[in-house]
């Protein structure tokens, strides 16, 4: 995977959910970025965790910056992955979950914004308790 970067299993194994996320040398720069935000002591900045992964002198920082800046992956995909792990290994099996959702980190333009916002609309209007998320473009209740 990352010459000279050795994991434990448990983290290995917690890293492997989100390799559906990204492609493949994406996901070498995800794993590169976890490690060394965990190792860092110091800023987490990009730097930081390039150093604290102990990649600092070996890539070129243009490869860490570029993964957030360019790179094709998806903050809704990895965000499902962090709700499964908790759901799946912190909660009880009947817990009450409830959820704040920010959507300042999304785009709003586009047709499909118009679309979203009016099934949204009728759904609030059926005075009823409604979870909303959007997948591939589709509204779910």
């Amino acid at each position: 995977m990352l010459p000279g970067l050795t994991l434990s299993a448990s983290l290995r194994r917690l890293l492997d959910a989100f390799a559906g996320c990204f492609t493949a040398p994406s996901f070498a720069v995800f794993t590169a970025m976890v490690v060394g935000m965990i190792a860092q002591t110091g800023a987490k900045t990009i730097c930081g965790m390039l150093a604290g992964a102990g990649l600092a002198q070996t890539w070129s920082h243009d490869r860490a910056h570029r993964f957030f800046a360019k790179a094709v992956w998806s903050i809704d995909a990895v965000g499902l992955v962090v709700l499964d792990l908790i759901v799946t290994h912190l909660l009880d099996p009947d817990a009450v979950i409830l959820l704040a959702v920010d959507d300042t980190a999304h785009r709003r333009r586009g047709k499909l914004v118009l679309i979203l916002s009016f099934r949204v609309s009728l759904a609030c209007d059926l005075r009823r308790p409604v979870v909303d998320s959007v997948v591939d473009g589709t509204l779910v209740a």
